[in-house]
């Protein structure tokens, strides 16, 4: 064992004189790294006001634990072998916070036996010839003014994840106001233990793999204040053996991004809402128009069944009977013998007939009178199914869908002249958000007969085709024989906004495409040019696609 008796002494003075005037750190340390003896420039690198405050105390009263724990870990090595140490470090001022650059001669001191008893060190301060063997830019400050202008926090650190250089924004992050005090440190003087070794394991394994993290998103929650999203990057750095040198970080604060991508999705949501309010006013059209087609017939009915009231001969019957009430006392001579009597019978002969016919040309009109306000109803109901809160999944019968869509609309057809031809195959049931399919049919319904319409021939047919579509899926084509889409405009028909007609609005076809992206499908159209019809298929799952998971990962602060 050293004692300081062994080095002090009359023949010593003088080499304790020496080493103080040196401006070196040198020390003697025991078996069990403590300091024994030291000079004045190496208490002063380690924050203390002579030599004698470093007598019995080792690394782990001035450095952080991770720091002080490597060097006991080399200097045990050191002392075990009996090999010499030489290398360059990076090491905080325990008291300033100041780093810098020191070379470590530390060699076995052995007595007079040749035991090793301890060590003895020799550190110099190398801060200025390795600023000079920087990049000119790194001589005189420019890197780091460079670094600091930069609102990304960035940092370098060494192979023990020892901060080599920060920027100031970095700094910052970690409560500092000076980067140079966060030179020769860990996270683990900033952060709490196990957020601190999370880092530093991240950092071994980016070190030792040479892989990258790039671009990684993590979400920070304080206590209080907004949500904080941090892009990470990490890179390694390989010294030219290819051995692990270090590492590069760049982190980045995303939250804007992520509250404007949040505001975006809610933009998204409105217009959707928008869209499918569209589809809805094109459905309640269609239902209007269907009812006022067979508003018209109950009219023309009530309007018969009215004139025929007023021009009934009912009103006879009172008239006989009035008659005859008159004659009572001489009810036989009077249909007898009397002219006007002798004619009653023929009379109500005639108008029981009469009345007869009167009373099947009314019942007639009540029976049809009866059918269109049946029909009208049964308008009405489909409309109300369909018209709920969509999101509710079902299992349906694909045709099923395409009968209540052409309930909705097929009125129209009836009128414009349009016939509607199916060919329907068979296919499994779907379970979908019926709501959305009726949106999207009745507005390609719309469309085709418009396109009929526009089309000038004489011949209007609009075929609907119920077909699979691969493993898991079905498809529903809308064929029109009208006016056609040019090439140009086939890539631009379902964009916002973007329509052909006169005093369309652009909805129906974008938010039919958004609501078959929504249920997992999809909304095409094929034309063979203008005048030549043109094709719409819709294709959907069998099965709705599975929801989205929310990602919203809780972490600590990032670094």
């Amino acid at each position: 064992m050293i004692t300081t008796e062994q080095l002090s002494g009359p023949e010593n003075q003088l080499l304790r004189s020496l080493m103080d005037n040196l401006p070196d750190n040198i020390f003697i340390k025991d078996r069990q790294s403590r300091f024994v003896i030291s000079n004045l420039a190496c208490a002063r690198a380690l924050g203390a006001l002579n030599p004698g405050e470093l007598a019995g105390k080792t690394d782990r009263d001035f450095f952080p634990a991770e720091m002080a724990n490597q060097l006991y870990a080399d200097e045990q090595a050191l002392m075990r072998s009996g090999t010499p140490l030489n290398r360059e470090e990076l090491v905080a001022n325990p008291r300033t916070g100041e780093a810098r650059w020191l070379q470590t001669r530390k060699a076995p001191l052995r007595d007079q036996d040749g035991n090793i008893i301890g060590l003895v060190g020799v550190s110099r301060d190398i801060t200025e010839q390795k600023q000079a063997g920087k990049a000119p830019i790194g001589a005189d400050g420019q890197l780091q003014a460079m670094l600091d202008s930069l609102s990304e926090r960035i940092y370098l650190k060494d192979a023990q994840s020892r901060f080599i250089q920060c920027n100031q924004a970095f700094a910052q992050s970690l409560g500092v106001e000076n980067p140079q005090r966060v030179v020769g440190k860990t996270e683990a003087d900033f952060l709490p233990a196990e957020k601190a070794r999370q880092l530093q394991e991240d950092d071994r394994n980016i070190c030792q793999s040479g892989q990258p993290i790039l671009n990684k998103l993590e979400r920070y929650a304080p206590p209080t204040g907004d949500v904080v999203w941090t892009s990470i990057t990490k890179l390694p750095v390989r010294n030219p053996a290819g051995g692990p040198m270090g590492m590069i970080g760049i982190l980045r604060d995303v939250s804007d991004l992520k509250r404007t991508e949040k505001e975006l999705e809610r933009t998204h949501r409105r217009l959707l809402e928008t869209s499918r309010m569209a589809g809805m006013a094109e459905v309640a059209t269609g239902v209007l128009h269907n009812v006022g087609n067979v508003l018209n017939s109950i009219n023309v009915s009530a309007a018969l069944i009215t004139e025929r009231l007023r021009e009934s001969k009912s009103s006879g019957v009172a008239k006989v009977v009035k008659l005859l009430r008159e004659h009572s006392a001489d009810i036989g001579r009077f249909l007898t013998e009397d002219e006007r009597g002798s004619q009653v019978l023929a009379y109500l002969e005639q108008l029981a007939e009469h009345l007869e016919r009167e009373q099947l040309a009314m019942r007639e009109e009540l029976k049809s009178l009866v059918l269109n306000v049946g029909h009208i109803k049964e308008i009405v109901t489909t409309q109300q199914n369909y018209a709920r809160i969509s999101g509710v999944i079902e299992t349906v019968t694909v045709p099923d869908l395409v009968e209540d869509a052409l309930k909705i609309h097929g009125g129209a057809y009836v009128r414009h002249g349009v016939t509607v031809v199916r060919e329907f195959a068979t296919v499994p049931t779907i379970s979908v958000d019926k709501h959305k399919v009726l949106q999207i049919l009745v507005n390609l319904f719309h469309n085709a007969k418009y396109a009929c319409d526009a089309g000038g021939k004489n011949e209007k047919q609009v075929t609907v085709r119920i077909k699979t579509a691969g493993e898991g899926r079905v498809k529903i084509e809308v064929a029109d024989t009208g006016v056609g889409i040019a090439p140009e405009n086939q890539g631009r028909i379902f964009s916002q906004g973007y329509t052909t007609r006169k005093g369309g609005h652009g909805f129906g076809l974008h938010s039919g495409a958004l609501a078959a992206q929504q249920l997992g499908g999809a909304l095409t159209v094929h034309s063979d040019g203008p005048n030549l019809g043109a094709t719409f298929t819709l294709e959907l799952p069998l099965l709705p696609p599975p929801q989205e998971k929310s990602d919203d990962p809780s972490a600590d602060k990032p670094t």
